[in-house]
């Protein structure tokens, strides 16, 4: 029997085992969200209009932040909805926290906001507030439209929303300046534009996962929303606009190094391959 050929580097090269690689593709994932090495990042205008819409509110009006998301989505809706509410305090936008379809994120945006709310000195009750779960979906919407405080009855801590402080003066829809939709839940938007947005002129802005989103931007062509934040990439774009670097930007930059990782495989495996045959023709 003829022994076999020594390899040469390159066809070595071919025959890396796999979890080799995923080993590897792990320990980029885990570097960069330790110490992540941010890469530029440009802000598209779809997150620039979210950001101008929370900007141009009128000072007399609310903002509702509608936090449907929950923990199957936090890694995206999270960075987003903390980014928001820091737009909210730089611009000292008033506003309420609610959720139609998640009761789950409600709780975790309160936990936020909090959380951002200390860094601003903001005060519950009369900076922002947290109105809670609300169930029922069109019904919700249509009541809301006319009479808030009735609709929302109390707030999450079981108080009136009436007697808050910040909710002096605001009666029915045209007292918002701005709702916010903030979801991993296909379906929950349509009933803000249908509802609010589309009959009242109510300005609308949304932050969805990346998967959600492109389902969504020909409300975002017809100007019926006024901006868009797209998954974790939104949220790292937001928190680029409010000078607050977050969980966004980390896994942005763990995601761009793997990307990169697996670009840099792919370019040394085609290399490889090329050498190795010349190689082999060569040899033969």
């Amino acid at each position: 029997m003829m022994a076999s050929a020594p390899q040469s580097p390159w066809q070595r090269l071919q025959g890396i085992p796999r979890y080799y690689i995923y080993l590897l593709l792990a320990a980029v994932v885990v570097w960069q969200i330790l110490f992540p090495i941010r890469l530029p990042i440009t802000p598209s205008a779809a997150t620039k209009g979210v950001f101008a819409a929370i900007e141009s509110v009128p000072d007399g009006k609310l903002i509702i932040i509608s936090a449907d998301w929950d923990a199957s989505t936090q890694a995206e809706t999270g960075p987003q909805t903390e980014a928001i509410i820091h737009a909210c305090f730089q611009h000292h936008k008033r506003f309420a926290l609610m959720s139609l379809g998640a009761p789950m994120g409600i709780k975790l945006a309160d936990d936020l906001a909090r959380r951002v709310a200390e860094q601003y000195d903001a005060r519950y009750g009369v900076e922002w507030c947290n109105w809670g779960y609300k169930f029922g979906y069109d019904n919700v919407l249509i009541a809301m439209a006319k009479d808030i405080p009735k609709t929302i009855g109390t707030d999450f801590h079981g108080a009136p929303v009436a007697q808050l402080p910040m909710m002096a003066g605001v009666t029915e829809i045209s007292s918002i300046g701005l709702v916010i939709e903030i979801t991993g839940l296909a379906g929950i938007s349509e009933y803000w534009i249908g509802l609010i947005q589309g009959v009242y002129g109510t300005p609308f802005a949304s932050a969805y996962t990346a998967v959600m989103a492109p389902g969504y931007y020909p409300f975002l062509d017809s100007k019926q929303m006024k901006g868009m934040l797209v998954g974790a990439k939104g949220g790292a774009e937001m928190e680029l606009l409010v000078g607050r670097p977050g969980l966004g930007g980390a896994i942005m930059a763990a995601q761009s190094w793997a990307h990169l990782f697996i670009i840099a495989l792919i370019v040394l495996g085609n290399v490889g391959y090329l050498l190795a045959s010349a190689s082999e023709r060569r040899r033969r």
